[in-house]
């Protein structure tokens, strides 16, 4: 199946689980932002995978309404990876990642994570989340290399501020900022 074909079923199966109800061409236009020919030949694919019916608004079989709930589920992990105001928007765009990836930032969201404040000089890890919701603040932080997923090594650790090596440079993080950002240690 062509790539963009199977990320259009993706995306109107994840639309009615989170609509929970049957959604027409035109809500599934408008939220793709996709022409209405692209969202019929979909519908026909879906249809021939035994996913949905087409009456007037698309009817998920059980067999869509199950794969349905599993590409809901990898959306909230997105979600809940990264966090603040933007989430949604970015686990629209990310949730078409590999199993493998998704599996790896729910982990990284369900698995023991701390406050960067709790590391010790030497520590190493990987950044999993943060509860920052000033976009200015986590664009600076993403701009120095402190993304969800990056690999941190702790230089040293001071009562105002948290200095790190991320991507082989020093960042400084001050203390009120490090609190708020979590972390899966390695040993």
């Amino acid at each position: 199946m062509i790539e963009w074909l199977r990320i259009l079923i993706d995306d109107i199966l994840r639309l009615s689980r989170e609509k929970n109800k049957p959604v027409s061409i035109k809500e599934i236009v408008d939220e793709t932002n996709v022409d209405r020919e692209d969202v019929r030949d979909a519908i026909n694919e879906m249809e021939k995978e035994g996913l949905a019916k087409y009456k007037e608004k698309v009817l998920l079989t059980d067999k869509g309404k199950e794969r349905a709930a599993l590409l809901f589920k990898r959306h909230e992990t997105i979600e809940k990876f990264f966090g603040g105001k933007e989430a949604h928007k970015i686990a629209h765009s990310l949730e078409h990642f590999e199993d493998k990836d998704i599996e790896y930032m729910k982990e990284m969201v369900e698995g023991k994570k701390e406050s960067l404040k709790n590391f010790k000089e030497g520590m190493e890890g990987i950044i999993a989340a943060s509860t920052i919701s000033n976009p200015k603040i986590i664009s600076r932080l993403i701009g120095v290399g402190m993304a969800p997923a990056s690999y941190f090594r702790v230089e040293q650790v001071r009562s105002d501020a948290i200095i790190l090596r991320i991507h082989n440079r020093l960042v400084v993080i001050d203390a009120s900022i490090a609190d708020k950002i979590f972390a899966v240690g390695i040993k």
